[in-house]
Order: structure tokens, then C-alpha cells, then sequence
């Protein structure tokens, strides 16, 4: 027999990215307990991480705007250096922002997809049902949406994690290579262009204060990868579970017969739990379109400026930037096919309603089938407000724009 599911495996990936940033920023009755001791050191290192991912973003503005001699070519450069990293700050910190912003709201929708989510008796009970029993004999797919989901965000962890640690050994490469090699003046580096308050003329280049920025541009990456993959996946739990139910529902739709006895009953009972997933949906959207609002505006600029710096600078900065870029691509084309997937599975609600038995029905169940397909005819999506839809052609979109961007930058650059 299949495994029997529950919360936990569909929470996995995104409790293991709060451990990264040492939070957790919502509470409900399935959230974890930690010792008087580890809850206090979890809260040091968040207040750690925090202050130094926050102060990221102030830091590589001051270091953008000090004066300096410097001809319009160098201007661009600095630009387009600093602004790309910046971009990956400003996200981490707004997905930082959302999600303890928005924690109790979170906390309730988890208590409503706990209350929602099918038993192990359910699910034991609609792996062998042959009668046409209302909410077993159309058994969710768990095991499916779970372990789709599950491998997506796999993947990004891998990527992510490759990315953090790439990223904070590429300084040490530079120093250990220069240091090595005869006829070159070693100078120390940090993984980006950030003022600190420390820094003077006489100690801005010493090993002390290489080494304090450097631990702590590593702890701010640590936090911003962090809330970035906590943010996108809570999204991917949440439209998971939307997706799970559903599909439950297509097929409930497909499989009821409108000429049976109880059929008007059952109905009713689909048709509300339609409203209920629909209410889900509407809250998942309003807790994250202030995050989809940033990670889309901010992608299409960073992508721009990576591009610029990894093309137009130098060898040595197309490897820096190059990991940036990519992962501005992959987590921005995660929250689109994140947002398509969730638009597919609903759109599946129409064509199960529509092409079902309903004209044996009587009257009664024919308006209400009517009203259900006049209902679903509004896809269930996912926007960044009103401005657009979380969807692939949005990427596409966001692609083609920070194409346009890298070519102006470029005629400029010239």
C-alpha cells in the first residue's frame, strides 16, 4: 500500500530553509518545540543575520554614492555591479519582511489546510472504495502533488546552497591565488561593494576588518538565501495543497452522476468546498503579492545588471555574477510555474463540470451546475496585486524587459 501523508512531508523543504535563517516566523499547533537554550541562540543568530542582511542594502549605497574620481564608463560599472547584488539583498529582505509581517496570517491559513487536509483514514479508505461514497470515492492524489512539489524544491535548495557557498569562497580564491602567485599585489576582497563603519583610511585594507565585513556579508547571505527559499516555498506548500484539492474536485465533478438519488446533495457539498478552496486561494495571494510585487520589478533589473557585468567587465566577474544570475532565474521561474501550475489544476474545474451527465439532472441541479461553471470561468491566479499574473508569459516578459535594460546599458557603456 502507499504511504499514508501528512503536513509534515509537504512541509520538509520549508522548515529546513527557516533552520537556515534560525526562525520561524509563524506559530500553530503543528509547529516544532525547541529547548529555553536553542530558542535563544536561534534568536541571536536571526538578530544577527537580520541586522546585517537590513543594513546589506545601506551599506552598498553608501559605497555607491561616496565621491570619487571616476570617468562614466567606471560609473557604469560600479552600477551595475553593486545594483545586482543589491537586488538579491532587497529581495531577501522584503521576503523577510512578508513573512513575519504576514506570520499569524500564515499561522491561520497552515490551522485551515491542517483542519482541510485528508485523514489517514481518508486516505486509507479512498485507496480501496468501490462504492460511490461522498468525499472517498474520489481519493486525493497526496502522493503525487507531494512529491512533485517536494522534488522542485529539492532542486532549488541544491541550486541555492551551491550558490551561498560558491559566492563566499570566490573572495578567498582570489586572495589564496593572488597570494600565490609571483608579480601580483594580493589585496583583500569582499563578496561585494559595502561600506562599513569600521573602515578608514588606515584600517580599510587591514586583515581585521577583511575578516569582520567578510563574516558578515556570509551571515547576510546565509539570511537572505534563507528568506528568499522560505518564501517561495511556503508559496509552493500553499498552492501545493490548492492543487491536491482541486484535483479532488475535477474528479468528484467527473465522477458524479446527476441522475442519482443524491446527487443535489452532492452537489452542494462540492460546490461548497469550491468556495472554501477559492477563499484559500485569495488569501495565499494577499499574503504573498507584496513579495511577487518585489521578486518580479527586482529581477527584471538584476538580471540586466549581472548580465552587463559578467559580459562587459571582465572574466573574472562573469564568474562572480554569473551564479547571481542564475539564480535570479530560477527563483523567478519558480513563483511563475509555481502560479501556472496552480492556474492549470483549477482550470481542470470547467471542462469536469461541464462535460458531465448534468442535463440528466433536474432543474434544481442544472442551476446549480450553472452557477458552478459560471463561477470557475474566472481562473484562480496568482498577481502581484493588479499589475500582472504570476504566470509563465510573465516570465517571458520579465526576460525580455531585462534584455531591452542590458542593451541600453551597453549602448552606454560605449
Amino acid at each position: 500500500m502507499s504511504e499514508i501523508y501528512s503536513m509534515k512531508h509537504c512541509l520538509k523543504y520549508p522548515y529546513f530553509t527557516l533552520d537556515l535563517a534560525a526562525t520561524e516566523p509563524f506559530t500553530w499547533s503543528g509547529a516544532r518545540t525547541y529547548s529555553y537554550r536553542r530558542i535563544w541562540l536561534r534568536r541571536a543568530l536571526l538578530t544577527f543575520g537580520a541586522i546585517n542582511l537590513v543594513y546589506q542594502n545601506i551599506g552598498m549605497l553608501i559605497y555607491l554614492f561616496m565621491p570619487r574620481e571616476s570617468s562614466a564608463q567606471s560609473t557604469i560599472v560600479q552600477v551595475t555591479e553593486t545594483g545586482g547584488i543589491m537586488g538579491l539583498t532587497m529581495v531577501g529582505t522584503s521576503n523577510m519582511l512578508v513573512m513575519f509581517w504576514y506570520g499569524d496570517r500564515i499561522a491561520m491559513l497552515l490551522e485551515k489546510f491542517q483542519q482541510f487536509f485528508p485523514t489517514a483514514r481518508l486516505q486509507s479508505k479512498g485507496k480501496f472504495a468501490k462504492q460511490s461514497l461522498r468525499g472517498v470515492e474520489f481519493p486525493h492524489r497526496i502522493e503525487h502533488f507531494v512529491l512533485k512539489s517536494n522534488k522542485l524544491m529539492k532542486l532549488a535548495t541544491t541550486l541555492y546552497m551551491f550558490a551561498f557557498a560558491y559566492y563566499n569562497s570566490l573572495p578567498i580564491v582570489e586572495f589564496l591565488y593572488e597570494w600565490t602567485t609571483p608579480g601580483i599585489v594580493w589585496k583583500y576582497r569582499y563578496q561585494s561593494n559595502t561600506w562599513y563603519p569600521w573602515q578608514n583610511e588606515r584600517n580599510a585594507k587591514s586583515f581585521a576588518s577583511f575578516t569582520l565585513a567578510y563574516v558578515c556579508q556570509v551571515q547576510s547571505s546565509l539570511t537572505g538565501v534563507a528568506f528568499i527559499m522560505a518564501a517561495e516555498f511556503m508559496l509552493c506548500f500553499f498552492t501545493t495543497q490548492l492543487q491536491i484539492h482541486f484535483d479532488y474536485l475535477a474528479n468528484a465533478l467527473e465522477t458524479i452522476d446527476a441522475a442519482g438519488a443524491n446527487a443535489n446533495e452532492d452537489l452542494k457539498y462540492l460546490i461548497n468546498y469550491h468556495s472554501q478552496l477559492l477563499s484559500y486561494s485569495k488569501e495565499t495571494n494577499a499574503i504573498f503579492n507584496v513579495s511577487f510585487m518585489v521578486n518580479l520589478c527586482t529581477s527584471a533589473i538584476a538580471i540586466c545588471l549581472m548580465g552587463f557585468s559578467m559580459v562587459m567587465i571582465s572574466l573574472a566577474h562573469a564568474f562572480k555574477y554569473s551564479i547571481g544570475l542564475t539564480s535570479f532565474i530560477v527563483f523567478t521561474f519558480f513563483i511563475c510555474y509555481t502560479g501556472k501550475e496552480l492556474t492549470e489544476t483549477s482550470d481542470k474545474l470547467l471542462n469536469a463540470a461541464f462535460y458531465g451527465n448534468w442535463y440528466d439532472g433536474n432543474l434544481a441541479y442544472r442551476k446549480m451546475i450553472l452557477f458552478f461553471i459560471m463561477r470557475c470561468r474566472i481562473p484562480t491566479e496568482l498577481r502581484a496585486y493588479k499589475f500582472t499574473t504570476v504566470s509563465m508569459p510573465t516570465f517571458t516578459a520579465i526576460l525580455r524587459s531585462s534584455y531591452s535594460l542590458f542593451t541600453f546599458f551597453q549602448a552606454m557603456g560605449q
